[in-house]
């Protein structure tokens, strides 16, 4: 259970945020319309080279049975470190995606809906933005957690992306094992099922552990 809050806000729709979440504390990522994805980095606090990798993640947590591809316990950094950067206290949504990594992009637009560079915001430009008053830049963002995001796998190795069902009241509580530099965007994919053709916010709440 979550402890006293620490701090609250909200991020707005289409737009990312980046923050710290010292180890111990636990980060809650909230619904505030209901409806909504959120692309998720997570680097280590105090070596940025350190990052969470969501490929690596879910490998480990299916092989030790805490976890699928919708929904695992443990958030494990690149290799070679692979050391548990968070974990998973209470999830009232446990259908993510969590096996890929990727997030929408200027070329993801431009192929998919014949969107012209620049006119769309994208995770990738939301995560920049956020990462950057931390030192850090596009670049430096590698594999993100697809926080709500509703996706069909198939036995041909496609995958479909269907509207998240996430409710108001839905959120994912997270305990930081070591102190997480945390970028989330409110995706602004209005242009696909992802949000239900529109963006809305998310809400961001840190509470002692």
């Amino acid at each position: 259970m979550a402890g006293k809050p620490i701090e609250e806000f909200v991020i707005p729709a289409r737009y990312g945020r980046g923050f710290v979440v010292k180890k111990g504390q636990v980060l809650r990522i909230a619904q505030v319309e209901g409806g909504q994805v959120g692309d998720c980095a997570f680097f280590n606090a105090d070596d940025p080279k350190e990052t969470f990798h969501c490929g690596q993640s879910w490998a480990i947590n299916v092989t030790a049975g805490t976890g699928t591809s919708k929904a695992f316990k443990y958030f494990y950094s690149k290799p070679p470190r692979e050391n548990v950067m968070l974990t998973v206290l209470e999830d009232t949504y446990p259908n993510h995606w969590g096996n890929m990594g990727g997030r929408c992009s200027t070329r993801l637009y431009e192929i998919r809906d014949n969107l012209r560079p620049g006119s769309h915001r994208s995770c990738q430009e939301n995560l920049r933005e956020a990462v950057e008053p931390f030192g850090l830049t596009g670049d430096d963002i590698m594999d993100v957690f697809n926080v709500f995001m509703n996706v069909d796998l198939f036995t041909d190795g496609s995958f479909k992306i269907l509207p998240t069902e996430a409710g108001p009241d839905d959120y994912i509580d997270l305990r930081a094992e070591m102190n997480v530099l945390a970028a989330v965007s409110a995706c602004p994919a209005d242009t696909s099922p992802t949000n239900n053709f529109r963006s809305a916010p998310l809400a961001i709440r840190i509470f002692e552990g």
